[in-house]
């Protein structure tokens, strides 16, 4: 570029200093500018000619600026034709690579239309190529997998009915990809979901039947204790059976809860429940049971008059085992804080002690059934193992979950929060289900 300009401002010199020394006309000087432009015009004409031709000539044949000007341009022609073929092959073994996969793969944009799906989204979600350009909602109405959705937490999946096929259990996780769009991946789990129904029966129909049995003997032992005056011998191995019995007892009572939690999704038998009337009757047994313990500081935070639309049972299971659990682990003379506020999201409840702490290893694992940090020290104080898993189950039909921080040797918090959709007024206009 720099040459082409020294290269015309030298020959419009060279033509004036003519014009000036042999007495010519200056319209000579015009007419050379004009020539110049007119050069400079014809060739992009001819640049937009080749630029809209769709085939794959070469472009046209020049000199000087232009001629640079069109060898670039092939140059980044040839470049872009060699990309596009890389990212055609790439886009092939994409559509081949996900045709093959069992799980169903839907593309979707940041709006949650369809883009593309492969096969098995057919035959797992009924979506078809018709529906490309559709939000998936409209094909998906599942209300859980709307809120799912709407609430952009992916980090979990969700186990729902395909709407396709009644007969199928889906799995669904959506991941989120660049430039606001989102991969929804659907895998068939039927057989495992079959195979989860078959255990839940085994367990409560095998808790229901070990309590008769187990009912006798708690009987018999009794009875056996009224003889201990004859045989004082017995009055050590008849306390330590009635203690397991009673354990076992609790946990087949435990194991009954969630089953019965575990059958559906929403809380049965809604009503209003003040809240703040149900905290403080878990924590006046707490204080009772602590009491036993050698006793604790237990601190209470309680707005007054909180109303909650749920299962009054449920509700009181969920905050037992929190604050219960507070009182077996934290060492006697430990403080326990319990709250439940308002907030501008619904309501809050935590529990904070000052017991051990958990290490972070076990804090993801503390959900599960039977899990215990120590084994020896939970069953001396009592526990079956099985309170947070209820805890779990209770906070997933009111789509919340248990928040869970410990740090060893400081204590830990157990909370959840409740959304204001919960929330429920209190007195004789109280709501109802």
């Amino acid at each position: 570029m720099r040459q082409e300009l020294l290269t015309v401002g030298a020959l419009l010199l060279v033509i004036w200093v003519v014009c000036e020394f042999a007495g010519l006309s200056r319209w000579l000087l015009l007419a050379a500018v004009l020539g110049y432009l007119s050069w400079h015009l014809y060739h992009i004409r001819r640049l937009a000619r080749w630029l809209e031709d769709s085939s794959n000539r070469l472009p046209p044949a020049a000199r000087g600026i232009w001629g640079y000007v069109y060898y670039r341009l092939e140059v980044k022609r040839r470049k872009a034709a060699k990309r596009k073929k890389q990212l055609g092959r790439l886009l092939q073994q994409f559509k081949a690579s996900t045709q093959a996969l069992p799980d169903a793969t839907v593309v979707l944009d940041k709006a949650h239309r369809i883009q593309w799906m492969n096969d098995a989204a057919t035959a797992i979600l009924g979506v078809k190529r018709t529906d490309t350009g559709q939000p998936v909602t409209n094909l998906l109405r599942n209300p859980e997998f709307q809120r799912y959705l709407l609430s952009g937490k992916f980090e979990n999946s969700i186990n729902l009915e395909s709407p396709h096929n009644k007969r199928i259990r889906v799995l669904i996780r959506i991941v989120p990809f660049e430039r606001k769009q989102y991969l929804l991946l659907a895998r068939d789990v039927t057989q495992q979901y079959l195979l989860e129904i078959m255990r839940r029966d085994f367990v409560s129909n095998a808790s229901h039947e070990l309590r008769t049995p187990l009912a006798v003997l708690q009987g018999s032992l009794e009875q056996l204790e009224g003889d201990l005056d004859r045989h004082p011998g017995l009055a050590r191995p008849l306390a330590r059976m009635k203690r397991q019995s009673e354990r076992m007892m609790r946990i087949l009572q435990d194991l009954l809860t969630l089953a019965r939690l575990e059958s559906r999704k929403e809380p049965e038998g809604k009503r209003a429940v003040n809240f703040s009337t149900l905290v403080g009757e878990v924590v006046e047994e707490a204080r009772q049971a602590s009491g036993i313990q050698g006793g604790h500081v237990i601190n209470v935070e309680v707005e007054p008059d909180i109303g909650l639309l749920g299962n009054q049972e449920d509700l009181h299971a969920a905050v037992s085992n929190l604050v219960m659990n507070a009182v077996r682990y934290t060492p006697a003379g430990g403080e326990i804080r319990v709250a439940a506020f308002l907030i501008s999201a619904g309501v809050r409840f935590e529990v904070v002690d000052t017991g051990p702490g958990i290490a972070p290893q076990h804090l993801q694992r503390l959900t599960e059934r039977f899990y215990r940090v120590d084994v020896g020290r939970s069953r001396e104080a009592g526990g079956t193992g099985l309170g947070l898993s209820i805890v779990k189950h209770i906070l997933e039909q009111y789509h919340s979950e248990l928040e869970i921080s410990s740090t060893p040797g400081v204590g830990s918090s157990f909370g959840f929060a409740l959304a204001r959709e919960h929330l429920c007024e209190l007195g004789p206009q109280a709501c109802s289900a």
